[in-house]
Parts: C-alpha cells; sequence; structure tokens
C-alpha cells in the first residue's frame, strides 16, 4: 500500500514480491513516461485501459506498477492520499458467474493482504475465509463491498489492476461486467480500474458486452510501445547475463537497433544472440527473419493493426527505401497526408520519428514489412466532392450502385452494430424495398462487397458480422479492424 501525505515524504509498505520475477532489481525509472501517466489517472481517481500490441510488455508494466509502489508513490501529484494496488490477472477466473467474480477479486485482496497494517490485513483474511465457500451472488458482492467499506472508512483509494480484460469481455457474461461498473459507481471515491488489454475497447469483438464499462475504457487509453533506450539496455542485459562472453557494445547497439527496443523483438533477438553461432553483423538482419520465433512476433505484431496501419506502415517502408536511393519526392505529401497515424503508430512502438523524419522502428520489422503478402489496404473513404469511395489510394470502381449505397450508409454510420433490418431499411431503394429483401439476397451483397475490401474475405476485418440478438447484423470499420 503506497501513502502520500502533502506535508511529509511519502512511506509504504511492498505488495507480497513475487517468486517468479525479481521487480526489485528493475530500474526506478523503468517504463517512466506510461507511469507518470498511470499515476496521474490514479491521483485523480480515473479508470483507464493500459493496451499494448502483442510482445509491448504491457504484463511486465502492470507487474512493475503493483510491485514497486514506492516508485508509484514518486510519481503520484501531492494530495493524492493513500493508494491500495490490488493485481488480478482475470485469465485466473476459474467460472463465468457474479459470484466467483466476486470471490476472485476478494481473493484478490487476500493475496496481497501482507502489504496492509495489520488489523486491515486480519480483516481482510477474515472477509476472504468468509467468502471462500458461498455461491450466492448476493452474499458474496456484500462481502466484496465490505471490504471496500474498509477502504472507504480509512479514505484509502483502490485500483484494481486487472489484466487480460479483453479476453475476460468475450467469456464474461454482461452481468459480469455491469457488475464492475455498479462497483465502481458505488464507490466513486474509493474505487478505479486499470484495465490491461491488447486492443481498444472499440475494438473487442462485442464491445456493446461492456456496456457503461466502455466510457470507462475508451476516454482514458495509456499505449505501452517501445522500451527507452536506458530500459532497453536493461533487457538486453538481464537476458545475455549469462553470456560466457558478455556483449559488445557493437553488439548491444545492433541488437536494440534491429529490434527498435521493442520488447518481444528484442528479447527474440537477445536469445538468438547467446544460442546461435553469429555470422557477419550485416547479414543478421536475414538471419533473424528465419527463425521461427522471430516470425512468430513479428506476424503477431502486424496482425495486431488496423488495415489502415498497415497500409501506413507499407507506404512508409516503400518512401524509406526510395529515399535512402535518392527518391522521396512524395516524402512531404505523405507525411502530411498521414501525420495523425503516424502519431498513433510511434505509441505503439512501431515507428519512430527522428532527425531524418519518421521510419519504422527497427531493421527486422522494416524487413519483415518489405515482404509481407497482402499489405494493409488503408482506410475506406468517401470524396465529399466527387462522391467517389476509395479505398486507401484505391478507387472502388467496380461497385454496383447497390454496393455504393450499403457502403455509403456504412461510412456514415461506422463502428456501431447495425441489425440486417436497419441496414435493408437504411440502404435499400423504396422500390426494392417494397418488392422484399431476402437474406440471402443480403447474404449475397455482403459477400460481394467483402471480396472487393477485405484482403482475406474468410476472416473479414472491415464488414465484420455481429452476432446479436435476436436476428444478428454487421459491423463496418472504416480502418479494418485488428485480426
Amino acid at each position: 500500500m503506497v501513502t502520500l501525505e502533502p506535508s511529509n515524504p511519502p512511506t509504504f509498505q511492498p505488495s507480497n514480491p513475487s517468486p517468479l520475477r525479481a521487480w526489485s532489481n528493475y530500474p526506478a525509472d523503468y517504463r517512466a513516461k506510461e507511469l507518470r501517466l498511470l499515476a496521474d489517472w490514479i491521483s485523480t481517481g480515473e479508470s483507464g485501459a493500459v493496451v499494448g500490441l502483442s510482445g509491448a510488455g504491457r504484463a511486465n508494466l502492470l507487474g512493475f506498477l503493483c510491485h514497486r509502489p514506492e516508485v508509484v508513490a514518486g510519481y503520484l501529484r501531492p494530495g493524492a492520499g493513500p493508494i491500495a494496488l490490488i493485481p488480478l490477472d482475470l485469465n485466473n477466473l476459474p467460472a463465468t458467474d457474479l459470484s466467483t467474480l466476486y470471490r476472485v477479486l476478494i481473493r484478490a485482496f487476500y493475496r496481497v493482504r501482507a502489504g496492509f497494517e495489520p488489523g486491515l490485513a486480519e480483516e481482510i483474511a477474515a472477509l476472504y475465509r468468509h467468502s471462500q465457500a458461498e455461491t450466492d451472488p448476493f452474499l458474496t458482492q456484500s462481502t466484496l463491498q465490505e471490504l471496500l467499506l474498509l477502504f472507504q472508512a480509512r479514505q484509502t483509494r483502490v485500483v484494481l489492476v486487472l489484466n487480460r480484460f479483453d479476453d475476460f469481455c468475450q467469456a464474461a457474461t454482461p452481468a459480469m461486467v455491469n457488475t464492475l461498473r455498479g462497483l465502481r459507481d458505488d464507490f466513486k471515491d474509493t474505487l478505479c480500474y486499470l484495465a490491461g488489454m491488447t486492443r481498444e475497447a472499440v475494438y473487442l469483438p462485442e464491445p456493446e458486452r461492456l456496456g457503461d464499462m466502455y466510457e470507462l475504457l475508451d476516454h482514458h487509453v495509456c499505449w505501452v510501445g517501445a522500451l527507452q533506450p536506458q530500459d532497453a539496455r536493461y533487457l538486453v542485459r538481464t537476458v545475455v547475463h549469462a553470456a560466457p562472453t558478455p556483449p559488445e557494445e557493437e553488439d548491444v547497439a545492433a541488437l536494440l537497433a534491429l529490434s527498435g527496443n521493442y520488447p518481444t523483438l528484442l528479447r527474440a533477438a537477445c536469445h538468438w544472440w547467446l544460442a546461435a553461432e553469429k555470422p557477419p553483423r550485416s547479414e543478421w538482419v536475414s538471419t533473424l527473419l528465419g527463425e521461427r520465433q522471430v516470425q512468430h512476433r513479428l506476424e503477431r505484431l502486424w496482425q495486431g493493426l488496423t488495415q489502415e496501419e498497415q497500409f501506413v506502415l507499407s507506404e512508409l517502408q516503400k518512401l524509406e527505401t526510395a529515399r535512402l536511393s535518392g527518391g522521396d519526392k512524395k516524402w512531404p505529401e505523405f507525411v502530411e497526408a498521414y501525420q495523425p497515424i503516424l502519431r498513433q503508430l510511434a505509441g505503439k512502438g512501431v515507428c519512430q520519428y527522428a532527425d531524418k523524419g519518421w521510419r519504422l522502428a527497427g531493421a527486422l520489422l522494416s524487413a519483415f514489412v518489405a515482404r509481407v503478402e497482402g499489405r494493409g489496404r488503408g482506410r475506406i473513404w468517401q470524396d465529399e466532392r466527387t462522391g467517389e469511395l476509395y479505398q486507401g489510394q484505391t478507387l472502388l470502381a467496380d461497385l454496383t450502385g447497390l454496393e455504393r449505397a450499403v457502403l455509403t450508409f456504412l461510412l456514415k454510420q461506422p463502428r456501431f452494430s447495425h441489425t440486417k433490418t436497419d441496414l435493408i431499411f437504411n440502404a435499400w431503394p423504396d422500390e426494392l424495398r417494397q418488392q422484399g429483401v431476402s437474406d440471402n439476397s443480403l447474404y449475397q451483397l455482403i459477400s460481394s462487397l467483402r471480396r472487393q475490401i477485405e484482403p482475406n474475405p474468410s476472416r473479414p476485418a472491415y464488414l465484420v458480422t455481429w452476432r446479436g440478438k435476436p436476428e444478428g447484423g454487421y459491423q463496418f470499420f472504416p480502418e479494418g479492424r485488428p485480426r
């Protein structure tokens, strides 16, 4: 538990240390930029989502946050008051019912009770033992509320750090998600959430399952991306410390340049450096791209991007290659057109701005993008002047009139779940609608649209089936959601 008083230096009691990770060995300025943002949320009682692409180190950041409270104390606003950080990996949920959720939340407090003063720790233990065998959701919820009242009475803010929240949302019932929002509303001055996710809330398969939790997780988003240079060097030291011969400075610099300081790529490159007989540095990129573990990490990273982001990275790689050969005439126009997306990608850790302009983060990613088949197709948009529809820079010239009408309607109402009836009512001409539109006619039109806009029609990214009740329908993502 972290305590911060306005007129006194911060005091703290650490959470239970993890035997599997030596959190105390991490440098105090680890992930300083992200921790500063999260501490600001905590200071003001805001909830939010901590989002990172595959291998970005989201779990490490949240683990560090919970196990190094003295570091968090240094980032909190003056007068923030006592803070209790409660970690919970929602992969550990043994069943999908309300009572189990409440008991797992109570257990999360119990597991870190040693970080609290003895009287509070004893009360937590007693409430946990009382709830262990209880299955009635009303009773287990009441016990959890009693637990939160203990912290409320001590004017201590509880921060529930819920990792893998997106996985939880796919398995949980709507009532389980809604009850979290209800708890937060009942204890607004006491409780807030930090939800670890691999994608933003809008890209969950069924974001409507979030209910009122959606606004909590969509308004505040902290992206976990590439490591700062000092953090990247720390990772290299921890992985290669057992090497018979430590890497030379040139080796370390080469590993950082290869990975762009992206955690999973840097770790894979370090393990390769330990195990492999190393060719000349000029061959490291091609050699690593032949390693299965490196390919797997790059592919997962790539699939976590939207089609628009894939398109921008692909264009950036082409322009970067052209610029190296002296042909960079389109560079200013590209940067002007895609500046917001480039900044978004920089936050995710896959591109960066340097003295010579924008570039992909790391030689491995750049080489992978150059080779990847089916590069992103870009955002679907409509030219306001001509009314023409485009995908990236490509005119969608082969659309039928009805396909154009459906796509135009979806562009005006993106990301909403549209029932089949709504789609027909808003996009079909009156004369066709009055004759009746069969489900088969709708399915054929959707299939035709997907063949023209989807890189893989069997796994749509733009026009996604929504399996709601009673009839289901479709969602449209102009940028092409991550897969």
